[in-house]
């Protein structure tokens, strides 16, 4: 079952212009903050730097670059990720924030979807500007795009979920289907070669010439994000490394397999509850932590759970899958 098609994630009844308002997240708001920019810059027309004889706009503003940081203008690391350079540019950046946006929205909360988001940006364009600046020396051309914030949304979620199976179309056409590691490590692959291509050999037709290394830097920093919160294995933090003991004991990582109980009962990979203890079965499991989730989303809506109890939910309905597979087998 794909992640979006689990009852938790999928949207309740009809609600009032105000419950809608009270239930906005920070998905809803960098994606509203995009779209308006995007109105303004292709509706309206502003925003740009026009050509001074002809008035042409061939540079949008916001961008940010060595040159323009040199100058001050930090706020530019800031309102780049939410400046594109064209049409084609806008879309394929709010595809890839609509699918990734949302699912870390839900699985991580707002706080870390925020910081997600513009800490991959911020690392993106770093990146980005110490390739151009130190092997190509271009100082001035400026970066736009919410593509490094969205490839490292992807690499949080795909650390998360790594085994969930989403369809993916070649070409806009042909369908595959996929793991989302796969999928993430495949595009991540797919920048290195192609922006060393660019840096080392100038083999790159015009076309394709684009971030690459924005798209890596911002990927790099999903995956070091997701682990250092415990996800997809030992948490990448300084306590963990030289307290590890200690810190396992207090939370384990998110993702970690480990075997406690015999190799009979089914192995569940869940976050630890305050209140949880050692359980003998999945149905024992069900019972004690997964039922009053469902009991607590079903009186107060999904939006009351908490990201560990979002994620909790998720590895429930894959284990309950998992083990009617294994009947059926």
């Amino acid at each position: 079952m794909a992640l979006y098609d689990r009852d938790y994630m999928r949207e309740g009844p009809p609600r009032s212009m105000t419950g809608m308002m009270r239930e906005l997240t920070a998905f809803h708001v960098i994606l509203g903050i995009n779209v308006a920019v995007f109105i303004m810059q292709f509706v309206f027309e502003t925003g740009w730097v026009r050509h001074p004889l002809t008035g042409e706009m061939y540079m949008p503003l916001g961008g940010v670059s060595v040159h323009e940081l040199t100058r001050g203008n930090v706020w530019t690391l800031f309102t780049y990720m939410f400046v594109h350079g064209s049409v084609v540019h806008f879309l394929l950046n709010m595809m890839l924030l609509w699918f990734a946006g949302r699912g870390v929205q839900h699985l991580f909360g707002s706080r870390h979807f925020t910081l997600i988001y513009l800490f991959s940006g911020i690392v993106g364009a770093a990146t980005e500007m110490a390739v151009n600046g130190f092997v190509t020396g271009d100082m001035t051309t400026p970066l736009v795009g919410a593509s490094a914030s969205v490839f490292g949304l992807l690499m949080a979620l795909a650390v998360v979920l790594p085994d969930e199976k989403i369809t993916a179309f070649i070409y806009f056409i042909i369908p595959v289907q996929l793991r989302l590691w796969t999928l993430a490590k495949g595009l991540f692959i797919i920048q290195l070669v192609f922006g060393l291509a660019g840096v080392l050999f100038h083999i790159l037709p015009e076309g394709l010439k684009i971030a690459y290394f924005a798209h890596l830097g911002g990927a790099a920093m999903g995956w070091f994000y997701a682990r250092s919160l415990g996800y997809g294995g030992r948490p990448l933090t300084y306590a963990s490394q030289w307290q590890p003991a200690q810190y396992q004991q207090r939370r384990k990582p998110a993702m970690a397999r480990t075997r406690t109980r015999p190799a009979s009962d089914l192995e569940i990979d869940t976050v630890p509850l305050a209140s949880q203890r050692p359980l003998d079965s999945v149905e024992a499991w069900m019972e004690e932590v997964v039922n009053p989730l469902l009991d607590k989303m079903n009186m107060h809506g999904k939006d009351s759970l908490t990201a560990d109890e979002l994620l909790t939910l998720e590895r429930a309905s894959r284990e309950v899958e998992r083990h009617q597979q294994s009947k059926r087998g």
